[in-house]
């Protein structure tokens, strides 16, 4: 009985401190970089003929040092976009945010970036377009 009750309190011990210890996120590689951003592209290409003009999009257009507030804004719009998508397009946009999600750089402050809400709205299409734009820019500067 007593070696039963060691192994729990081990146990607990130890999911103890797995659960506490904080995940560091590691930076990507350029390849996973590039890897990352083509599969958002792809998704993105899929998601193309989608009909939602009923929606605005705040949607970025900023300077090349805002790519990280840009990347956000992206990121939170698409939250939006896949609250009014089909249920066989909604991976789609979860695939995308994941894989952004992973190139956001959670240190990363410009105050000089404009902020989401500041950016015009435009309907799904151009949505689109600008942030197919946006992300085959963050490719090329990989390379």
């Amino acid at each position: 009985m007593q070696e039963a009750q060691r192994e729990s309190a081990k146990t607990v011990i130890l999911m103890t401190a797995a659960y506490g210890a904080p995940l560091k996120k590691t930076k990507l590689s350029p390849a996973q970089k590039e890897a990352h951003l083509q599969a958002s592209i792809s998704d993105l290409t899929l998601l193309k003929d989608i009909d939602n003009n009923f929606l605005d999009f705040y949607t970025p257009n900023d300077k090349q040092e805002c790519n990280h507030t840009t990347l956000a804004c992206f990121l939170k719009e698409l939250q939006v976009l896949k609250r009014d998508v089909e249920e066989e397009d909604k991976q789609l946009v979860t695939n995308i945010e994941k894989n952004l999600e992973d190139l956001m750089d959670p240190d990363f402050s410009n105050p000089t970036c404009k902020k989401c809400e500041a950016n015009e709205k435009k309907k799904f299409p151009e949505f689109h377009q600008e942030m197919t734009r946006f992300l085959q820019s963050m490719q090329k500067e990989i390379v």
